[in-house]
């Protein structure tokens, strides 16, 4: 008899531990998939019983939630549109250079702080305005004119000068938190007051308050003379790139000109044209440069910018979340939904005093 060849035998186990092994895998991803999706399940049915329970509550106290709610909006109409003064609204956009932001908010909280201090001896000196019109400030303030193309851009000039090992420590995300209101390009001045016509003449003090600064017209100065300088270092550049490109084109029509010129002529050419073509990609980078000194020469002519003005008519300051009439609404329906649950605690706190003393 011959003997059977064990070695079948051991492939054929180490098979099964392999799909023994696969199979407690496979059963251990699906129990835990089975987990996430029944804990997902729960989460759900508990959100839709607390609305359940939450449209109960409602549907069983309506009338005294809609009385609340009625009530509410009746006296915020009644203040809004039969006491409450009228209010308006105008902002400004604008461009501060040189750094000349940081002023621009510290002269902004200076006012609103005049304002809620009702110091209107200084306001009207600061603004150049009348007692009366300083009495119809009711609130000026500034933010930054924010959007995810500004910070880009931000981001952009950020990291041209870093390092590839910083680079990769500050993120695009972390940069975006991190950017501080002053930062920013463009910054917009919100005034609301009770006289319309107030707003326009408000623009010239807060330009000149900025203006009138020793500094920043230093850094102005000096900053545009260098502009200048480099304007004319680019043109006089772009000047003689011209002329070497006119050369390299009589040099080209030359050599093409010369008869049994060979295999020379070809080479002559090709050497020619080369030397075209990067004298050709340094004029293109040149005249970027240049318009990108033009464009810095416009905007830091002034300090500040004023990218748009305030309107001479002031505009009726609008918004729900301003309407009392919307906000009584909510607070009287608010109030009475926290007093129902006020008392349902209550009752159930006495429950368990009560079947702790039995």
């Amino acid at each position: 008899m011959t003997k059977p060849n064990p070695k079948p035998k051991k492939q054929g186990a180490q098979d099964t531990d392999e799909e023994i092994d696969l199979g407690h895998l496979f059963y251990v991803l699906g129990k835990a998939i089975s987990s996430v999706f029944a804990w997902i399940f729960n989460l759900l049915a508990r959100i839709w019983d607390l609305f359940i329970s939450l449209l109960l509550l409602i549907r069983a106290n309506f009338k005294a939630l809609a009385a609340a709610a009625l009530l509410g909006g009746l006296m915020g109409g009644i203040y809004q549109y039969g006491i409450k003064t009228k209010e308006f609204e105008s902002s400004m956009t604008l461009q501060p250079n040189f750094g000349s932001s940081v002023q621009l908010y510290k002269n902004i909280d200076l006012y609103q702080s005049l304002i809620e201090q009702e110091d209107y001896d200084r306001l009207m000196e600061s603004l150049s305005i009348s007692e009366e019109e300083a009495r119809s400030l009711n609130k000026i303030e500034v933010e930054p004119y924010e959007n995810d193309n500004q910070v880009l851009l931000a981001y952009k000039d950020f990291v041209q000068n870093l390092d590839s090992l910083t680079f990769d420590l500050v993120g695009f995300e972390e940069f975006a938190k991190a950017q501080p209101e002053e930062s920013f390009k463009y910054h917009v001045v919100t005034v609301r007051a009770i006289d319309r016509f107030v707003f326009e003449k408000l623009e010239d003090p807060i330009i000149n308050s900025i203006i009138n600064n020793r500094y920043y017209d230093k850094v102005k100065s000096n900053a545009n003379e260098n502009l200048l300088s480099k304007k004319k270092a680019l043109e006089s550049s772009l000047l003689e790139l011209d002329s070497l490109r006119s050369i390299y084109k009589k040099v080209m029509i030359a050599e093409s000109q010369k008869e049994n010129s060979g295999t020379n002529i070809y080479l002559a050419e090709l050497n020619a044209s080369n030397k075209e073509v990067m004298v050709f990609d340094k004029y293109l980078s040149l005249n970027e440069d240049l318009f990108e000194v033009n464009n810095r020469l416009t905007e830091e002519r002034e300090v500040i910018n004023v990218v748009s003005s305030f309107n001479s008519v002031g505009m009726n300051a609008t918004g729900w979340y301003r309407n009392y009439a919307v906000l009584g609404f909510v607070a009287g329906f608010a109030l009475v939904f926290v007093w129902i649950q006020i008392v349902r605690i209550n009752g159930f706190l006495q429950k368990v005093e009560e079947s702790r003393q039995s």
